[in-house]
C-alpha cells in the first residue's frame, strides 16, 4: 500500500511541476507585463510536493529497514548518489541554457531579466522543473534510506 501511495503521490505532484514549467514561464521572445503568476502555480502544487516528499522519505525508510540483506541497502544508497550526480548535473545544463537564452542573470545590464527577482516569469522554470523535483526526492530518498540503515526496525514492526 505505502507503494502505490508512493507511485499516486510522485504523479501528481510531478504532473503538478510540469504544469507550472509548461504554462507559468514565459518564453524569452515574450514580455512580462506585471506580477508572476507562477507563484500562484507553485502555492498551489507546494502542498503536493511537500506530501510527496514525505510519502517518498517513508517509503525508502521502509524498504530499507525492511531488505533482507546488506546489498539492497547499498544499491539503494549507491544508486540515490548517482541519480543525484545525474540531476544535478543536468539542472545546471538546463539553468545555464535558459540564462543564455534570456542573454544572462538578473545581474547582469541588458539580459531580458536585468533587475527582476530571482523567480520571475522567465525563469519559473530553472527553479521548478523535472531536475529539481528529481534531486529533491532523490535527497528525501537517500535520507530515508540512510535513517532505515542507522536506526533498525522495532521488534513489532519486524514480527509483523
Amino acid at each position: 500500500m505505502l507503494r502505490l501511495s508512493w507511485f499516486i503521490s510522485i504523479g501528481i505532484s510531478l504532473f503538478g511541476v510540469m504544469i507550472i514549467q509548461h504554462f507559468f514561464t514565459m518564453k524569452p521572445d515574450e514580455t512580462a507585463n506585471a506580477g508572476n503568476l507562477g507563484a500562484l502555480g507553485i502555492a498551489l502544487v507546494a502542498p503536493f510536493i511537500l506530501l510527496s516528499l514525505f510519502i517518498t522519505y517513508r517509503f525508502f525508510v521502509e524498504s530499507s529497514r525492511h531488505a533482507r540483506d546488506h546489498i539492497m541497502r547499498m544499491i539503494y544508497l549507491v544508486f540515490g548518489v548517482a541519480l543525484l550526480v545525474v540531476f544535478v548535473f543536468y539542472a545546471n545544463g538546463y539553468k545555464e541554457d535558459v540564462l543564455t537564452n534570456l542573454g544572462g542573470d538578473t545581474k547582469t545590464p541588458g539580459s531580458q531579466i536585468y533587475g527582476f527577482p530571482l523567480l520571475n516569469e522567465y525563469t519559473n522554470s530553472i527553479i521548478i522543473n523535472f531536475y529539481t523535483f528529481g534531486i529533491v526526492h532523490t535527497i528525501s530518498g537517500l535520507i530515508g534510506t540512510i535513517v532505515g540503515i542507522v536506526l533498525p526496525a522495532k521488534q513489532a514492526d519486524v514480527e509483523q
